[in-house]
């Protein structure tokens, strides 16, 4: 058997036709039914079986008589039984084929894969052809159905890229999102998505069969106990292999989740058509007008797009669309910032040398401030590549995963998930992010941004690792050295009062006197580490921020106010 990957996905495939039709050629061959045939659909009808595969069959006629039909199906059915295999199995006429297709959604996206196997190749031909026109027929009615199976599937499943033990087929952004994106490109709702996401989705497939060789069986869920030795076999090895396989598996499922949710989108669109229609301006055809959202900006069919005057390397327009897509909640389209990171518009600001200008320091913190609305903001820039062209710091912690119980998230997106939450808390002193003097507001979001950048797997001392960064980051952002010494300080303190209220007596004055001193006397300093750990803790899972230790953090924040006065 070759090793894993598509050379052994071919081989299983080729393995299992070539014993289910010598048990075809066993069992129907002498029993006088022709227009029957078996048909495969899931991993076989996909042709990328792997060790421990199930089998989904499909016995096909051409309306012969019941009692005939079972008979075939028990010869074919038992002996896959006696051996052990999992089987999926359905018996149907061309007729039942279609219409088990239009009553059951999963049963009509499956069919999708039919492929022949054995018999009658015209009649498996025939079906898979209605099944396809019936799909396109009807999935514009469906639509609506396959948006809510996705979101139940998510809430059920999770999102893969997040999670430390996700599953690789039913998770937001596993195989089966990829199995949706075929879906609606075959019903003629939307084009093939922008993203290239099936080596994204081989990827899957190689940890799927590696799981299957590590444990035997046939699942999809990467349990803490199968990491070590899935990494082996993809080679991620030592003491770090384990965090690189699930970064690979997040950034894997980031993809495969963006092409699902850019092929829905033009799905959607193409549901809700707007009527643009070209111009006749004194006899000639002119391009159809879009809504002008802002300077530069301008909004097609519920996404941004290039606006009037626009170009596609220009770093402001860039940050104009992010900024216009967080206040508004509209998308960006995924095309655009493709071709933005194509035509240079993301390394343009440090490709000449000098610091970011005022203007995009700006937009970056109408960026940060605006709450929960950035995340699809930063996601979309991150999928198009320009996140980390932007930032390149950004790259030591994209997709890497926490082995903290507390943490439910990468360290890339825990970050922006902390900072989206900034705009709720309030200081024990009163302040609030929109409260602060402009240069301290600026300090408290950049370092809940950048408060983990210093986590690497397995190395601890990540706060002092992280300050040291921030000089590094900042600089060429143009950020004046008593912003960058601010983010700095509260990069390395972000856990001390987390750390106080676990190790040190609350009601002893050396305790708050170490805060004080920690934060230089300053009490809007202390403020802003103040909210940067609420905004932390609550990115986090439930159990790791609760009343109880939001009041004793209130209570050491107040003692620590009162020994700076």
């Amino acid at each position: 058997m070759p090793p894993l990957g598509e050379p052994s996905r071919a081989e299983w495939t080729r393995l299992a036709e070539e014993a289910l039709r010598q048990l075809w050629d066993a069992v129907a061959g002498g029993r006088g039914l022709p227009g029957t045939a078996l048909a495969a659909v899931g991993s076989l009808g996909r042709g990328d079986c792997g060790p421990e595969s199930d089998l989904d069959l499909v016995l096909l006629h051409r309306s012969h008589r019941a009692g005939d039909i079972d008979s075939l199906a028990d010869a074919l059915w038992y002996p896959l039984w006696d051996s052990g295999i999992e089987l999926d199995h359905s018996v149907r006429s061309l007729d039942e084929c279609r219409g088990i297709a239009a009553g059951d959604l999963k049963a009509s996206i499956s069919l999708l894969d039919l492929r022949w196997i054995a018999g009658d190749a015209d009649l498996v031909e025939r079906a898979a052809r209605s099944v396809h026109a019936d799909w396109r027929a009807t999935a514009r009615l469906r639509f609506p159905e396959i948006e809510a199976l996705q979101r139940a599937r998510v809430a059920r499943a999770g999102e893969l890229a997040y999670e430390i033990e996700g599953d690789v087929k039913e998770a937001a952004g596993g195989m089966r999102d990829a199995t949706f994106v075929r879906a609606l490109v075959a019903s003629w709702l939307a084009e093939r998505p922008v993203i290239d996401y099936e080596p994204s989705y081989r990827f899957l497939l190689d940890v799927r069969d590696a799981l299957a060789t590590v444990t035997r069986r046939h699942q999809h869920a990467l349990r803490i106990q199968s990491h070590d030795d899935v990494a082996a076999i993809l080679g991620f090895e030592g003491p770090a292999g384990a965090d690189e396989l699930l970064a690979r598996v997040s950034g894997a499922a980031r993809i495969i989740r963006g092409a699902y949710e850019d092929t829905a989108a033009r799905a959607r669109r193409n549901l809700t058509p707007s009527i643009v229609r070209p111009r006749i301006v004194r006899g000639r055809r002119r391009p159809p007008l879009f809504d002008d959202v802002a300077p530069r900006v301008g909004a097609r069919s519920g996404e941004l797009v290039l606006g009037r005057g626009a170009s596609a390397e220009d770093p402001g327009t860039l940050f104009a669309l992010a900024r216009e897509s967080a206040r508004t909640g509209m998308p960006i389209r995924q095309k655009t910032l493709v071709l933005m990171r194509e035509m240079g518009a993301g390394r343009e600001l440090g490709r000449t040398g000098r610091p970011w200008p005022g203007w995009a320091r700006r937009d970056l913190e109408s960026i940060l401030a605006s709450g929960p609305s950035q995340l699809p903001v930063w996601e979309h820039l991150d999928l198009a590549g320009l996140l980390t062209e932007l930032i390149p710091a950004w790259q030591s912690v994209r997709n890497l995963p926490q082995r903290s119980a507390l943490h439910r998230h990468t360290v890339d997106r825990h970050q922006l998930e902390a900072v989206s939450l900034l705009p709720r808390f309030e200081a024990s002193s009163g302040e609030r992010l929109e409260r602060l003097s402009p240069d301290r507001r600026r300090a408290l979001l950049l370092s809940t941004l950048f408060h983990d950048i210093g986590k690497r797997p397995g190395t601890p001392g990540h706060s002092e690792r992280g300050a040291a960064m921030i000089e590094g980051i900042l600089a060429p952002m143009g950020y004046p050295a008593g912003v960058r010494r601010d983010v700095a300080l509260l990069v390395r303190h972000h856990l001390l009062l987390p750390r106080m209220i676990a190790c040190a007596d609350p009601a002893d004055p050396a305790t708050a006197r170490a805060i004080a001193e920690a934060v230089g006397g300053d009490g809007e300093l202390l403020a802003c580490l103040h909210l940067l750990v609420q905004a932390d803790a609550s990115a986090c899972k439930e159990e790791a921020w609760d009343a109880w230790k939001a009041g004793l953090v209130d209570v050491l924040v107040h003692r620590a106010q009162a020994a700076i006065a």
